[in-house]
């Protein structure tokens, strides 16, 4: 953890240089509509016991993550549009989030940080700060996610939503694994299981449209419980977003602090609606 703790220092200095190009970022892109992928093809039924089971299984190891502090290594691939840069990103559920974008020279890009109904962003190009209410619109701004902060938290901590529904289905996958559905209504939710029980996969639909794919990768063997590699998949912009973490610690203590929602000095401000 040596690097991402100097760069955990770093974020309390911010430097300010002159000419930053704001990437079009960036932590995720999300509900955006496509055509429904292919699935996995299916093996035989299985009981909703045990679909039941598995997914009891992953929220009992995903809710004991309160927290993660990482360094990853952040790629949006898009027809017109291909960035890489690094990312610390500090998340502490319910509705915590402090996420610095650096250039892969270490130069401060954007600055967000988010604590319950408020959120600030720190632009050190241009030396303004927004600040405002933590809604779906304003976090948007900045992240392209017109997403519950909560939610957001929740896909970064290994639990990402679960929507309500009146059917469930589940099957055994051909290629090892399981797959579970359910369908409420207007919308749909899969999830893909490995051999292994853990969660690697969850697409949410609507009307049969692909809104978003997150897939979890990489589970560590001393520490299975957070996987260090998120991907997700937007097809209506034929995009992908990955965040690789190279280093990553969960439930460790984070200063208070650092989801202080203030201006630093000599920044301009701007206030978002409310």
């Amino acid at each position: 953890m040596k690097n991402l703790k100097r760069l955990l220092t770093r974020c309390d200095r911010l430097i300010m240089p002159r000419r930053v190009l704001l990437p079009a970022l960036t932590l995720l892109v999300i509900f955006l509509a496509s055509c429904a992928p292919l699935r996995p093809e299916l093996g035989p039924p299985v009981s909703s016991d045990f679909a039941d089971a598995l997914i009891q299984k992953w929220r009992d190891k995903a809710l004991s993550i309160n927290s993660i502090q990482g360094l990853a290594k952040l790629k949006l691939e898009a027809p017109l549009n291909n960035i890489s840069a690094n990312q610390v990103l500090l998340v502490e559920g319910p509705d915590r989030l402090r996420a610095e974008t650096l250039s892969p020279f270490g130069v401060p890009l954007l600055l967000l940080v988010a604590d319950g109904e408020k959120m600030g962003a720190l632009l050190p190009a241009q030396n303004i700060y927004y600040q405002g209410s933590s809604s779906p619109e304003n976090l948007g701004m900045f992240v392209n996610l017109p997403l519950a902060l909560s939610d957001l938290v929740g896909v970064l901590l290994y639990q990402p939503q679960i929507i309500e529904s009146w059917k469930k289905e589940a099957f055994t996958l051909k290629t090892g694994g399981w797959l579970l559905i359910h369908s409420g209504t207007l919308q749909r939710q899969e999830f893909i299981f490995n051999n292994m029980q853990e969660l690697i996969e969850v697409s949410y639909f609507k009307d049969n449209d692909l809104l978003l794919k997150v897939q979890y990768a990489e589970f560590s063997e001393s520490d299975s419980s957070y996987p260090k590699l998120l991907t997700l998949e937007i097809p209506e912009k034929y995009a992908t977003v990955t965040l690789d973490f190279s280093d990553v610690e969960t439930n460790g203590q984070i200063r208070p602090e650092l989801f202080k929602v203030a201006p630093p000095a000599g920044a301009r401000v701007v206030y978002l609606p409310d």
